[in-house]
């Protein structure tokens, strides 16, 4: 039986999980691209670039929220694969793909019906602005459709991570991404016979380069993978496999879910300042997350280790590839959050030459360089914990990261609180927490990822020690 991927149950634990992180790593990169080719096109849209940015900029976490759900699911996926791998159950691996084919089904039409239903009342919660509600609509409407093809490439870049295959994912990300960034100036602008589009053509080109991602990917499963390309007896739902997939991916589900309703109401105390510091904090968010992917590459790269070695049976193996990902991630952190601190103006200049945006970005990325650099170590054990198929922690991890400190402390330190607390001795510890920033009041966004960050990467080290995560899943 032919394999794929690779075996990392031996060999040099270092050596092995760069081999396997670099190509998650440029994966990432990759799917990046795909918000910034569409911030820094529609950055050039002359008048009509702040109000283009900010309805994509709106759209990233609201898409991020609907699909949240989804995301619990490729989790699992890495998780049993890596485990049945290292434990070489080939045949429970073809059990998994076939079960995720029965669940994206029934996912992504409940999830494509709901999300229309829902858009408009959604939008309004979040106060988006009148003058860039329609065009927002019509932006997310279009991106929605390509979800279900965004799922179907995500599952079986789990799949190929959980058997040791990065590279495969990685050329059709390369192929998906070049599509998309020809595409977008074409569709945004109306290039030869296509018309002007603007905002909603940068939708188009994600959806039509989705599309085509999602078509390559399965036929990459059938031969590249063909170890666990599903037979039809492995479609049909089986009560223990949708259990094994259930216990791991509702709670790391519902962590996505929570914490991605969260970053909606963020996104609402954005939206409330207006055009210009929801553009900041959209190109904010998107170079945090560029800057975020090596890290989020070793952990993706910890998990198929963890779970592998847990497979096998190799538990000390599986707590070294740990020490190895810290080193690695801090290393690497480092480089870029120190590119965000100092050079953060220019960045922001590169996407929009607007003189307010730069000023905003300058002082938001000499605090969210620091908050990026401290929630690098939270991935490490998300990584651990998330390989293991042990997704509670990281659920608790998420939604008190959001929920329980930065919310709470967006609310404080901006003043926001003052509006609904009429009790005088909690009112007088609030006005001393919103002196600070009282001059520029959504600056609490960018300090309260930093306290949260860092209360959450203490707990993290906390859970991890306590060592439950060395038993595995299967």
């Amino acid at each position: 039986m032919k394999e794929t991927g690779m075996d990392l149950t031996s060999g040099n634990i270092s050596k092995n999980m760069m081999k396997l992180a670099l190509p998650i790593m440029l994966s990432n990169f990759l799917q990046m691209f795909y918000n910034l080719t569409d911030a820094f096109w529609l950055g050039k849209l002359g008048e009509n670039a702040r109000g283009a940015v900010s309805a994509a900029g709106i759209a990233f976490p609201i898409i991020f929220f609907l699909s949240s759900f989804g995301f619990g699911f490729v989790v699992a996926g890495t998780a049993l694969i890596a485990q049945y791998r290292g434990a070489g159950k080939f045949e429970m691996m073809r059990k998994v793909v076939g079960q995720f084919a029965f669940i994206l089904v029934i996912f992504c039409t409940l999830f494509i019906t709901g999300s229309f239903i829902f858009l408009d009342k959604i939008l309004a919660l979040l106060q988006v602005p009148d003058e860039i509600f329609v065009v927002t609509t019509q932006y997310i409407s279009v991106i929605l459709v390509g979800v279900v093809f965004m799922f179907t490439f995500i599952s079986y870049q789990s799949f190929a991570q959980g058997l040791g295959d990065t590279v495969s994912p990685m050329k059709i990300q390369i192929i998906s991404v070049f599509i998309n960034l020809m595409l977008d100036p074409i569709l945004i602008f109306g290039v030869w016979f296509f018309p002007r589009l603007e905002a909603v053509g940068a939708a188009y080109a994600t959806l039509i380069a989705r599309v085509i991602a999602a078509i390559m990917a399965i036929i990459y499963l059938k031969r590249k993978s063909p170890i666990i390309f599903p037979k039809l007896k492995d479609l049909i739902p089986e009560k223990e496999m949708l259990k094994k997939i259930l216990k791991i991916s509702i709670p790391a589900s519902l962590g996505q879910s929570i914490t991605s309703f969260g970053f909606l109401l963020l996104q609402g105390f954005v939206n409330s300042f207006g055009t210009v510091v929801i553009t900041v904090f959209s190109i904010g968010n998107r170079l945090t997350s560029f800057f975020m992917m090596p890290a989020m590459g070793i952990s993706n790269a910890l998990a198929t280790v963890v779970g592998q070695n847990l497979g096998a049976g190799k538990v000390t193996r599986a707590v070294k590839s740990v020490k190895k990902a810290f080193i690695l991630i801090m290393s690497i952190m480092l480089v870029g959050c120190t590119i965000l601190f100092f050079f953060g103006s220019f960045l922001t200049r590169f996407f929009i030459n607007d003189p307010d945006v730069i000023n905003i970005g300058l002082r938001m990325f000499r605090v969210t360089s620091l908050a990026t650099l401290i929630f690098g170590i939270v991935f490490i054990f998300m990584g651990v914990f998330n390989g293991s198929g042990h997704t509670k922690p990281t659920m608790l991890l998420n939604i008190v990261r959001l929920w329980g400190l930065r919310i709470p402390f967006v609310l404080m330190l901006s003043g926001l609180a003052l509006k609904y607390v009429k009790i005088d001795f909690l009112n007088s510890f609030l006005q001393f927490m919103a002196k600070p920033l009282a001059e520029h009041p959504y600056d609490a966004l960018w300090w309260s990822m930093v306290i949260s960050n860092t209360i959450i990467a203490i707990w993290a080290f906390l859970i991890y020690r306590k060592g439950r995560w060395k038993v595995g899943s299967i």
